[in-house]
């Protein structure tokens, strides 16, 4: 048995794009289902959806308040006893750069990404610990959690964090020798999702703010490119496979969209770099500046 069959999985980030994906694919498996999100009208869509294939729960979680998410916790327990899964999943992007992104930008998207998975473990573990039934913790990162462009303060930074805490939760569970909970970290490149659109999640103070990035000709750019990346990417269902295989092989690494020959080069560079002392960026800068100056030809032609 793993964690998966016949078990009770909780998704935050759950309503819509891979969150969705991936509660459709652990219902498919038979689980009960918990599915929080901050937005109410996309999460009684979504449990509407769901509810036709199985039992679910879906509650309205600031996944970057503590409390909300310890009494999230325990809802989740009252409801059907237990909780075997939980796919950190919440997540937000908007591009900016670094000097010019405010405090309440940088505590928007830490909060959402890197916050939410530290409350995540710290109300979900202890309790899987008691269980001690099969158990297993997925944080959803990002290949931009081994990797950073321009424009990425504060993604790259939230997605490396969340690696480097998953990855010391798996040290943890080990040297502890907790044997009931393993530990997955997805890392997904260009994936079909709502991601590029911030401005459903984006609190109101920051509307305005979040929504001028798009006057600075390279962040323009690169969303327009990312945007048609992401729009032909992999397909959510396709991503949602991958990590449940994942959970159901004890895998530590999935990287949907993100095992590419050009994407294992630059993760590789940079990697090799920061073990080694030697900058790798300008290479790989002058690479990315060249794919932005051709898309930038190519949509002024079109």
């Amino acid at each position: 048995m793993t964690a998966i069959d016949g078990s009770v999985a909780v998704i935050t980030g759950g309503a819509s794009g891979l969150g969705f994906a991936m509660a459709e694919a652990a219902v498919a498996r038979g689980c009960k289902l918990v599915i929080a999100d901050i937005r109410e009208d996309a999460l009684k869509e979504a449990e509407a959806r769901l509810s036709e294939y199985g039992e679910v729960l879906a509650v309205r979680v600031d996944v970057a308040n503590a409390d909300e998410v310890e009494n999230f916790a325990k809802a989740t327990v009252e409801r059907f006893g237990k909780v075997n899964l939980l796919i950190n999943n919440a997540g937000v992007f908007a591009t900016s750069i670094s000097w010019e992104t405010t405090e309440a930008e940088y505590d928007w998207v830490t909060g959402v990404n890197q916050k939410s998975v530290f409350n995540g473990i710290r109300s979900f573990v202890p309790r899987m610990i008691v269980q001690g039934d099969p158990c297993h913790i997925v944080t959803i990162s990002s290949g931009a959690g081994i990797t950073v462009n321009p424009g990425f303060c504060t993604y790259s930074m939230t997605k490396h964090a969340v690696v480097g805490l998953t990855e010391a939760l798996y040290l943890d569970i080990q040297a502890q020798g907790i044997a009931n909970i393993g530990v997955t970290i997805a890392l997904p490149g260009m994936t079909q999702s709502g991601i590029m659109h911030p401005e459903k999640t984006t609190p109101g103070g920051l509307q305005e703010k979040v929504g001028k990035r798009k006057s600075n000709n390279i962040l323009k750019t690169l969303e327009g490119l990312m945007t048609d990346g992401v729009k032909n990417g992999l397909a959510a269902d396709d991503l949602a496979q991958m990590v449940f295989d994942a959970v159901s092989s004890d895998s530590l690494y999935v990287l949907p969209a993100f095992n590419d020959e050009e994407s294992v080069r630059l993760a590789t560079a940079i990697g090799v770099g920061r073990a080694t002392g030697q900058n790798p960026y300008p290479s790989i800068l002058d690479g990315f500046l060249q794919a932005l100056k051709a898309t930038e030809t190519a949509a002024g032609k079109g």
